[in-house]
Formats: C-alpha cells, sequence, structure tokens
C-alpha cells in the first residue's frame, strides 16, 4: 500500500538535521564537561531530550549509511570509511530520507556539508539521491580552508537534476562559515506559510582532522589544555561548531518556523582520543574512541526537540542511528513509515532501523529497542572492528584487527580534571577511572559487561 503526499497532516513540521564530525561523547557540555562551552548545541537538550544510549557506529561513512538508509551495516557492507575519489559508493537501489520526505509529504530537501556515500557517478552524490541543492564535499577529509584533498579540490555547489559547480569562489572560506551561511540562506526561503516542508541535512565538517580553526577561536581555549595543542585546536573547532548551530536555530526563529521545526543533533562516531589520528577528541569516562566498539567508540551525543516531542531531559531508552529514517518518516507523514516503501524498494531485514517515534512523542513508554548490534561477522571472516551485541542490560564484546591500541582505556582530555568534574553518565563509581586499559582483554575471547550498572567497561562479567 502506496500512501500520497495528500494523506500527511496538515502540518507535517520543518526538519533540520545536524551531524557533526568525530564530536567525542564529553565534547558537550551538556554531558558535564566545562573545558569548552556549548551553550547552543546544549540549548537543543534543554528544550527537548538528551538521549544518553544513542549508537552510532564506530566511523563515519558506515554511520551516514546508516543514517541515510535506516540499514545496518551487515546490509550495507560499509564497515569503513571510503577513501578519497572512491568508485565505492552506498547502494544506489536504497531510497534515502529525502527520498521517502519528498514521496510522502512533499518535502523541500536540501543538503550542506559532508557527503561521503560516493561520488563516482551522478546517482551516487547528494543530488541524485533526493537533495535538491546541495553545497558541500563529497568525500571524507579535507582542508577546512583550500577544500583540497589528493591534489584534487573538492567542494560543490550542486542543483538537480544535474547541475554541477565547482565552487572555486569559497576558496580560502573556513569551512563552517560557509555551511552554516548556506543553512540560513536555505532556511530564510520558508515561512509559516511555505506550501513545502523543509528538511536540510547539515553535516559539519567540524571537529575532523586535519586541526584548524581561526585563531580567533583557538586562543580563547590558551590556558584550559595543560599546554595540550592538539586539544586546545579541538576546544577552538567545537566553538566555531557551537557557534554555527547556534547561527541555524537563529535563522529558524528569524524565519518564524523555530516552534514547528524538529531538530536532531548528532554526532557520527565516538570522537579519536588520546592522541589517535593526531587528534583529542573527549569520550570521557566511557572506554574507547573513534574505529573502536567501545563505547566510547558508538555511543555518542545525541540531542532532540520539536513539536510533538514528549519525552523531556536525559532518557537512556536504546536507539541506533539506523533508527532516524523510519522515525523521521513517522513522525513527518502521521503515519506508518512502510506505507512508503515502494515495490521495488530492497527488502528491510533484521537488524535495520526501528521506528522509535512512538515512544518520542509518548504513544508508547518504552523504545521498541531492547537490543543493539554494533557490529558482526560471519565466522572465519575479518572482524573488522569486531563483533558486539547489547541485549538488555548485557554487552558482549570481541575485539577486531581495527582497533586502535591507544585507545583502549578511559582517557580524559589533557587540561580537565576528572576528580572534580561532573559528568552526566555515572560509571557506578564516585570517581570515574582513568587509564589504560588491558590490550588484549577480548581480543582473544568474547567479554561480558553490564553497559547500565557499569557503561564504562571496568568489569568483565567473563573473567
Amino acid at each position: 500500500f502506496f500512501t500520497t503526499a495528500t494523506s500527511q497532516r496538515k502540518s507535517a513540521p520543518h526538519i533540520v538535521l545536524i551531524v557533526s564530525d568525530d564530536l567525542g561523547f564529553n565534547d558537550v557540555s551538556f554531558h558535564g564537561s566545562q573545558q569548552v562551552q556549548t551553550p547552543n548545541i546544549d540549548a537543543i537538550a534543554e528544550a527537548g531530550a538528551t538521549l544518553m544510549h544513542y549508537h552510532a557506529q564506530p566511523v563515519c561513512s558506515p554511520t551516514r549509511a546508516s543514517i541515510m538508509s535506516g540499514r545496518h551495516v551487515i546490509h550495507t557492507g560499509i564497515y569503513m570509511p571510503f577513501s578519497q575519489a572512491t568508485s565505492l559508493r552506498l547502494n544506489l537501489s536504497y531510497s534515502l530520507i529525502p527520498q521517502y520526505l519528498q514521496r510522502c509529504c512533499n518535502y523541500s530537501t536540501h543538503m550542506v556539508g559532508k557527503w561521503h556515500l560516493g561520488q563516482n557517478v551522478m546517482g551516487a552524490i547528494p543530488i541524485g539521491r533526493g537533495f535538491e541543492t546541495y553545497l558541500g564535499y563529497w568525500s571524507g577529509a579535507e582542508d577546512y580552508y583550500k577544500h583540497d584533498t589528493k591534489n584534487a579540490y573538492d567542494y560543490n555547489d550542486d542543483v538537480q537534476p544535474g547541475k554541477l559547480h565547482v565552487a572555486t569562489e569559497y576558496n580560502n572560506v573556513y569551512s563552517a562559515f560557509t555551511f552554516t551561511q548556506r543553512a540560513t540562506e536555505v532556511i530564510g526561503q520558508f515561512s509559516p506559510t511555505s506550501e513545502r516542508p523543509l528538511f536540510l541535512y547539515l553535516a559539519y565538517q567540524n571537529i575532523h582532522w586535519p586541526l584548524e580553526a581561526p585563531d580567533s577561536y583557538v586562543n580563547r581555549f590558551e590556558n584550559v589544555t595543560g599546554g595540550n595543542e592538539q586539544r586546545k585546536m579541538i576546544c577552538g573547532m567545537i566553538a566555531v561548531l557551537d557557534e554555527g548551530v547556534g547561527n541555524v536555530t537563529n535563522a529558524l526563529k528569524n524565519a518564524n518556523i523555530f516552534e514547528n521545526t524538529f531538530i536532531i543533533f548528532s554526532s557520527d562516531n565516538g570522537g579519536p582520543t588520546h592522541g589517535n589520528e593526531g587528534t583529542q577528541s573527549n569520550n570521557f569516562p566511557l572506554r574507547g574512541g573513534k574505529n573502536t566498539i567501545w563505547e566510547g567508540g558508538t555511543r555518542i551525543v545525541g540531542a532532540v526537540s520539536g513539536p510533538g516531542l514528549a519525552v523531556r531531559g536525559k532518557t537512556f531508552e536504546k536507539i541506533h542511528v539506523t533508527d532516524w529514517l523510519p522515525t523521521i518518516v513517522s513522525m513527518a507523514s502521521g503515519n506508518n513509515w512502510t506505507n512508503y516503501i515502494t515495490a521495488d524498494e530492497p527488502e528491510y531485514q533484521y537488524g535495520d532501523g526501528m521506528d522509535v517515534w512512538p515512544y518520542l512523542s509518548g504513544a508508547q513508554p518504552r523504545s521498541p529497542r531492547d537490543w543493539l548490534l554494533y557490529e558482526t561477522h560471519p565466522a572465519g571472516q575479518e572482524l573488522v572492528h569486531g563483533n558486539a551485541l547489547v541485549i538488555g542490560d548485557m554487552k558482549i564484546i570481541h575485539t577486531g584487527q581495527t582497533n586502535p591500541p591507544e585507545e583502549n582505556g578511559n582517557f580524559p582530555p589533557p587540561g580537565q580534571d576528572y576528580n572534580t568534574t561532573m559528568y552526566s553518565l555515572s560509571c557506578g563509581v564516585s570517581i570515574p577511572k582513568a587509564g589504560p586499559a588491558d590490550k588484549t582483554e577480548c581480543s582473544q575471547a568474547f567479554c561480558l559487561f553490564n553497559i547500565t550498572a557499569d557503561p564504562c567497561e571496568y568489569h568483565n562479567l567473563a573473567k
């Protein structure tokens, strides 16, 4: 059964999905870290819900593929980031969020920022996958100012159906400023009387390496990172990100559509920490970071606000990034999201996204999720990040070959006194533990953790 746009609710909300890159679980002040203030990101959480048991894949392309398609990595097959100038792409037969929103509710769909889901054919880039306009870069990492990667300029300003423009006019302009400006310009085209609702996907480059930010932001943190230059730069990059988020929410208010806009803020994975990848994100007190299936690699920053949201404050109900597609479509349409699956859509399978809108809207007391599959691989095949599954309170984990050893532990950021910091996530102890963990633990056999009582993964119950 296919429902047309005429059956949508009279006032489908505008939707703004903001994704940061490599932001650590405690790189926001609403999670307790006072080293860098994030008042504008905090405001989203304060107006709605903070997702405390919210999970992604441990690295970039896999998470972005799961957000956009609603499909788990065990089905997309994307376990690691696409390299620059890759011929790989997210399966073109999958319908993505903007295509569903156009199908169900006649949304006007726009993207700004990092794509990282394919770039070698027109059908793989944003304007080939449902976005009417796109400004940003197709690959995974590049210079914030020069926008170059592998000696090629990667910054496009594209319009459907096939108008491509290499946006050299933005050369030497910091990407976050460009992205925020375009996002506010798009928002400014809408009003309470707009015929079509807005879907804006804003994927910031911050705070992925290379570590770059204007001096005016970085110098604010001269005396707060214990002299660590990497951490100081990260703090400056977070400050730019937070300012951008504030400018976007202010644009919604200026357009008089803020009250009718559903906002999702998310990171894409845990931050690389303890010098991994030459950077210093902050996941403390969680164990691990980017490219690991420890909680620090997959439990990420998440906050939602907007019309219809009944959940308020901190929630520890389980939510996975695959859940956004079904949840957004159900929320926008007022119908069961499966009504909008076309006959030629590849079948959704066990492990793919669940509709959590009944929980978020207050129609159901709990998330439909009692389990979270982080990653799994058939016996005899490479484990990549490893195998990990949560059912109820318990997590089993067997780490794989991609498991940066310098991240295996619980590492506070340079300059932060973890003895006095009030973290929003309790590890079951009065003062969180800090330092490296046993690097062989869970690499030879499965470990077992109660991540409700022990989310920081101190105590292997399988010993």
